[in-house]
């Protein structure tokens, strides 16, 4: 009996000598597994510490990518956590069986450039997608049929900036044209964001205003016809008489070419007559009357003091122009201060457009831009439409297609309650450019660069007569005009 509780004990004291050291083991294992979560943990906490101090400025960048290993160059910078969100606003008008989207940022109000927007336009019958591929911030669907149209605009990234728009719009397009001015402001360019000399290119080509055989002499047909002498014809008494004429006849010609100001008439506007014509009644019926100047940026700064001290009555202002090539609506860049500068002289002051419209949707926009540029002022004399050729696109459209872009332009600057007229040059109002005839409700300017003019197809109500005037305050030349 003693024995085997010898033998109980003993079993006892091995097992717990094996017991205790194994419990101490898992312990001591059990502390280590918890000291290194606490030391992840706190590894984690300190991170976001690091994150929100980054956040605040607190801390440098690269020391914090340094610290946990993170390469600078990778793609998972902070930058990405910091890209700009940009609300981008949508805006739909048209005018008649068109369509435009304007796509701005909506803090600014500013059209956006230099992103692709891809945009989906959704009607009754069918859903298309457009692009913005010239990326100025205008999408222009020319042709669409009349309905209700929704635009939704597809989110996009570009160079860290993230575009989207909170909500589509939706437009009915219309088969009818209401000749009424439209939201062009932010599509109103100055130039230089043109190439101007692809934009503005006006052609003033002088056979298209004046009458060369009403103003050239005419070649004396004997004298025409008389064959030149040869020296070694003539005898030495006839050498000296021949010599003593041809020195008669070049005072003469010297005489006719420069003759005395005593001898002009008229010559501060740019037309150099002689007494004879200057009195005929038909030349003093046609000089009657008030005069005026146009002008443009092509006229340098004027002194406008001194265009009224010099008895000028009113002054035709360029305001604008659309360009010859891609169509921009450009701003005359002495507009402001030749209106500001001829209205504080006490000059009456009108303004003319360039046109390069190819439909009436375009001449509306014209139109529509002249208005918004009159903001502010108030004018006396009327608001011109300047037709004539440029080389460009408004050269190719056809007479009926002109004449009613005319039309569509004239309707709407006067339905503003302005006074509207139209200018050209004799050959475009004869020859088949215009239906001259159906503007006889507006204000007619006629350019013909004659002593008299021979313009008949209609009445005209101003006369542009020369584009060579002298008038102080203007440096070079400048055209002159008069009312009837």
């Amino acid at each position: 009996m003693f024995k085997k509780t010898q033998i109980v004990l003993i079993t006892v004291i091995v097992a717990l000598l094996v017991i205790i050291p194994v419990g101490f083991l898992i312990v001591n294992s059990g502390e280590e597994e918890f000291e290194q979560a606490d030391i992840e943990q706190s590894s984690i906490f300190e991170s976001v510490s690091n994150l929100e101090a980054l956040n605040l400025g607190l801390i440098d960048g690269e020391e914090l990518r340094e610290e946990n290993g993170i390469d600078s160059s990778s793609s998972g910078t902070s930058e990405s956590l910091v890209a700009e969100d940009i609300t981008v606003a949508i805006s739909l008008r048209s005018i008649q069986d068109d369509l435009k989207i304007k796509l701005s940022n909506s803090a600014t109000d500013k059209l956006i450039s230099s992103v692709n927007f891809t945009v989906t336009v959704k009607s009754k019958n069918k859903t298309v997608d457009y692009s913005d591929t010239d990326m100025d911030g205008i999408i222009y669907i020319p042709y669409v049929e009349p309905g209700d149209y929704t635009v939704f605009l597809s989110d996009i990234t570009v160079d860290n900036k993230t575009y989207h728009s909170d909500k589509s719009q939706t437009i009915t397009v219309s088969d009818h044209i209401e000749y009424a001015k439209v939201d062009i402001k932010d599509e109103i360019k100055d130039e230089s964001q043109i190439n101007v000399a692809e934009e503005d290119t006006k052609v003033q080509e002088v056979d298209q205003t004046t009458d060369i055989s009403a103003s050239q002499p005419q070649e004396d047909a004997s004298t025409a016809a008389t064959p030149e002498l040869q020296e070694d014809d003539l005898s030495e008494e006839a050498e000296d008489i021949l010599a003593q004429i041809e020195a008669e006849t070049a005072e003469s010609e010297k005489a006719k070419n420069e003759p005395t100001k005593e001898a002009y008439t008229g010559a501060s506007s740019g037309t150099i007559q002689a007494p004879a014509i200057a009195t005929d009644p038909q030349y003093v019926a046609a000089h009657s009357g008030v005069k005026g100047i146009d002008v443009s940026k092509h006229n340098g700064t004027i002194d406008w003091n001194a265009v009224k001290n010099d008895g000028i009555n009113f002054a035709i202002i360029r305001c604008g122009y659309r360009g010859s090539s891609s169509g921009a609506l450009v701003i005359d860049p002495l507009y402001y201060s030749n209106m500001s500068g001829a209205q504080s002289a006490g000059i009456n002051t009108g303004v003319y457009f360039f046109t390069q419209a190819v439909n009436e949707a375009e001449a509306v926009e014209e139109a529509s831009m002249v208005l918004e540029l009159l903001s502010g002022y108030s004018l006396q004399m009327p608001v011109y439409l300047d037709v004539e050729a440029s080389h460009g696109r408004g050269d190719q459209i056809s007479c009926d297609e002109r004449t009613a872009i005319c039309h569509a332009f004239l309707a709407t600057i006067r339905n503003a309650g302005y006074t509207a007229g139209i200018y050209s040059n004799k050959k475009w109002f004869e020859e088949g450019r215009l239906n001259t005839a159906s503007f006889t409700d507006y204000k007619i300017w006629l350019a013909q660069y004659v002593d008299i003019p021979t313009y008949t197809a209609t009445r005209y109500d101003m006369w542009q007569y020369t584009s060579k005037g002298h008038v102080a305050g203007v440096s070079g030349n400048v055209d002159m005009n008069v009312i009837k």
